[in-house]
């Protein structure tokens, strides 16, 4: 704003015109000075106001903006809050809900475990008296390989002596025989000799009737008779020597029969108690596992049911034996037929490790004799469909009957050969008929042998839950 400049008044004078004119000029300039700087004023004013309107309108118009610009603010940051705040709740619902349930798992815990620590002194000692049992096992069944050992060298030494009361018994027979035809022997010379006797006694009327007959054919005669009365006793007393010959190999091979019989029983017996301590008291499984060539990294199973223990225990031990010492782990199906599949550790694809198999197997003794030490066959077990039973030799070949073989591999009468005891069949399948149809249907060779190769991976004694066992 700029203001305006008064003129300064001549000094004052001492007359009255003048000094009234001086006044009235003053009052005019002043007049004049007043509306000047009314002007100027009025004017500075009205840009003023409408500078300040101008500010007024952008003040307000900014105000307008801002509060605009703050209500969006506002909002979002009100929606945020609220997102923050429902995910602040329920993190902290989740929070308590996992508190509370850690609380809650914590409080059963910490029962249990007080609980349990009462317990632990008990357990510790049970687990002593388990370890003190699994060494006291340990040692039992070194005693008893050894006892098994001991019976294998009896069973031996039985069988020989067995067969050589079976040639005693056939001799026997044979001298029978001999001495049926000496009897028929002797019959004649008794008939020759009543003849004799007739001839001596018709000399001898004839003699009474005064015809003497001649001395030379009478001392013939007389000596005949003694060389057949001497025949007689010496036959007579063969034969009753080859009668006790006889009665003695037969009381011999009923006692030798008698102790074998005993000696079965007893095996069988420990046979029973080793697997009720082994394994449990069951139903006893096995698990095998298999690979075809031709899916080598796609394991197969098969599952099998042993049969009831009372009914071949010795049988159902050493497959059990077998199967817990990975006998044949790698080992294959060796066969297919019409009425079996055959396995056994043995590998014709592979003569390296056909060669470990081998000896493994003769580690174990389960060849060339076999693994059984005796055969056993219940008629209440037979060679029905889906059956497994050991070969003839008594294992370890086992073959799964794909067919009812009760005729093949059961009791039965061979030409030549008399009456066969039945192949032993010891356990059924329950799961993996498929694998089964899958091995059967693979091509073979002309002695039906696989042209593939079926290997057994693994064994497993296992419970009914197909949990492997110790």
């Amino acid at each position: 704003m700029t203001t305006a400049k008064h003129e300064e008044a001549p000094p004052p004078t001492r007359s009255g015109p003048s000094l009234l004119v001086t006044i009235l000029l003053m009052a005019a300039s002043a007049v004049l000075s007043g509306y000047t700087t009314s002007t100027i004023l009025d004017q500075e004013y009205k840009i003023i106001f409408a500078e300040m309107q101008k500010d007024c309108h952008q003040t307000q118009n900014d105000y307008h903006t801002c509060r605009s610009h703050i209500s969006e603010e506002t909002n979002k940051w009100r929606i945020y809050a609220d997102q923050n705040i429902r995910a602040c709740q329920e993190y902290v619902e989740r929070y308590l809900g996992d508190a509370i349930s850690a609380y809650k798992l914590a409080s059963v815990g910490l029962s249990h475990a007080i609980n349990r620590s009462g317990e632990h002194e008990a357990l510790q000692l049970e687990l002593n008296h388990q370890e003190a049992m699994r060494t006291a096992l340990e040692n039992s069944n070194e005693i008893l390989n050894q006892e098994v050992e001991a019976l294998e060298k009896e069973r031996a030494k039985l069988s020989r002596q067995l067969q050589n009361f079976v040639i005693e018994l056939e001799d026997a027979q044979r001298d029978l025989e001999v001495r049926d035809l000496e009897r028929v022997e002797c019959d004649r010379n008794h008939r020759d000799l009543i003849t004799c006797e007739e001839t001596l006694n018709q000399a001898d009327q004839y003699k009474a009737n005064n015809e003497a007959p001649s001395s030379h054919v009478l001392k013939q005669l007389t000596d005949q008779v003694k060389v057949l009365q001497n025949q007689g006793r010496m036959k007579e007393n063969m034969l009753e020597e080859m009668g006790f010959t006889i009665n003695n190999a037969k009381k011999s091979v009923q006692y030798w029969k008698a102790k074998a019989e005993l000696l079965v029983e007893k095996i069988d017996s420990r046979s029973r108690r080793d697997v009720l301590k082994t394994y449990g008291p069951g139903p006893h499984y096995v698990r095998i596992t298999l690979s075809f060539s031709s899916s080598p990294d796609v394991s197969e199973n098969i599952l099998l049911k042993m049969a009831p223990l009372d009914m071949m225990s010795h049988t159902i031990q050493i497959f059990l034996n077998l199967i817990e010492e990975k006998i044949y782990v790698g080992g294959t199906f060796i066969l297919a037929r019409e009425h079996i599949l055959a396995a056994a550790p043995i590998d014709a694809f592979d003569p390296e490790n056909n060669q470990i198999l081998e000896e493994k197997m003769r580690e174990g003794g389960y060849i060339p004799d076999g693994a059984l030490l005796f055969h056993q066959y219940s008629p209440d077990y037979p060679h029905k469909k889906y059956t497994v039973g050991f070969s003839s030799t008594g294992g370890p070949l086992f073959y799964i009957n794909t067919q009812d073989n009760v005729e093949l591999h059961g009791p039965r009468h061979i030409d030549n050969e008399g009456d066969v005891e039945g192949d032993p069949v010891f356990a059924s399948v329950v799961e993996g008929f498929d694998v089964i149809q899958r091995i059967h249907a693979l091509p073979r060779n002309e002695d039906d042998s696989l042209e593939t190769r079926v290997q057994i991976v693994d064994t497993y004694v296992v419970d009914i839950d197909g949990n492997a066992q110790i």
